[in-house]
């Protein structure tokens, strides 16, 4: 059975990403690691925010106070690790694979976080569990006690 979908773009990398409607949990990014690369950048904007305040400053003169005591303790230094000329770097993902999955697929549109078949037609805003409701509740406002 095809389940509905949502199509968005990701914030971080600007490709389009399907989801399912089991998936849907308000993602704004997309499968490749793009939410914890935001993630550190956001906490990194608040470490940085935090070492301008008065606090954050003492805090990090008692930190740089503890690692000289602690750099005064050591004798002896240990060898540098032998540099290997055989490392493997990792290539950077662009959105041009996603869009060469989708046309391997033959056509089908599939979710991108769990690979359900989807329906052909798309939404481009979320599923608004209720929207009978708040109409109900104004309608029958009035009538109880």
């Amino acid at each position: 059975m095809c389940r509905s979908a949502r199509l968005y773009h990701c914030h971080r990398c600007h490709t389009q990403v399907i989801i399912c409607s089991s998936c849907d949990r308000g993602q704004r990014y997309c499968t490749h690691g793009c939410a914890a690369s935001a993630r550190l950048d956001s906490r990194r904007r608040a470490g940085k925010k935090y070492q301008c305040t008065r606090s954050g400053r003492f805090h990090n003169a008692s930190r740089q106070q503890r690692f000289r005591e602690r750099q005064k303790q050591k004798v002896t230094h240990q060898g540098s690790l032998p540099v290997t000329a055989h490392d493997v770097l990792k290539r950077k993902r662009t959105g041009l694979e996603k869009t060469e999955t989708i046309e391997l697929m033959g056509g089908d549109l599939r979710c991108h976080h769990c690979g359900v078949l989807c329906a052909p037609w798309l939404r481009r805003d979320f599923v608004h569990a209720g929207r009978i409701l708040p109409v109900l509740r104004n309608r029958f406002a009035g009538e109880g006690g």
